[in-house]
């Protein structure tokens, strides 16, 4: 069983970004929204959860097509 998320969860990351130095990621989730900003600044980048998951999904097809390519060139 899940819960679902109403309340805004944050949640520090062990993720690092490049921003003004190294930097853990603060992640917040609310809904089907997920908000990411680096530790210690105000700016921040939301995305909804659908979006991202849907950009994953083409990033892998795309990568699984190029290996393909690859190994079939490979034949030759």
């Amino acid at each position: 069983m899940t819960t679902r998320s109403i309340k805004p969860t944050v949640r520090e990351t062990s993720a690092y970004v490049r921003e003004l130095g190294m930097r853990p990621l603060i992640i917040t989730v609310v809904g089907s929204v997920i908000e990411l900003r680096p530790k210690g600044l105000r700016g921040r980048e939301v995305g909804d959860v659908a979006s991202i998951w849907r950009q994953l999904v083409r990033e892998r097809v795309a990568h699984e097509r190029f290996a393909k390519q690859k190994g079939r060139r490979r034949r030759w």
